[in-house]
């Protein structure tokens, strides 16, 4: 259905038309240089029994986002339970990157999970997500060993 300036539609068509775009639900995009694309190209994982901490590398945005989302549901559905994710070398994050972290915040809302963003102060990213009251919404740690030193588990590095 094509909706021009003159003509007038019904108001209970625009829910249809606005959940068929796809403009609206970025993070299920897949572009055809992504296809190639795995979890090891944006971030490094490492398990410890129920615990993870992802670093991530350079970006967080539309393109890492749907990669990231299921690599930390993976995490969530094998246990664990305490993430430590390291934004230390992340410059550039848009408002689809955002979107895996805040999915995973979601998915450990209920349970007994931690979540730990590691961002070191006057880091771009720390200073976006300070600005947006982000940082009230996840437990900030300045450095990978502060964050580990003050967590539930421990972990050498």
């Amino acid at each position: 259905m094509i909706v021009s300036n003159t003509s007038r539609f019904d108001e209970t068509e625009l829910p249809m038309l606005l959940a068929e775009s796809p403009a609206l639900r970025p993070h299920e995009r897949t572009w055809s240089f992504m296809i190639e694309r795995t979890i090891r190209d944006i971030a490094d994982v490492e398990r410890y029994d129920d615990a993870a901490i992802v670093t991530l590398r350079d970006r967080m945005d539309a393109f890492s986002a749907p990669l990231l989302t299921e690599a930390l549901d993976r995490l969530l559905d094998a246990g664990v339970v305490r993430f430590i994710i390291d934004l230390s070398s992340v410059r550039v994050v848009d408002a689809d990157g955002d979107y895996p972290l805040l999915h995973l915040l979601k998915c450990t809302q209920t349970s007994d999970c931690t979540v730990t963003l590691v961002c070191p102060e006057g880091n771009p990213i720390r200073i976006f997500y300070e600005m947006m009251h982000l940082d009230t919404l996840f437990t900030m740690a300045p450095s990978l060993d502060y964050a580990l030193a003050t967590s539930e588990f421990a972990v050498e590095v």
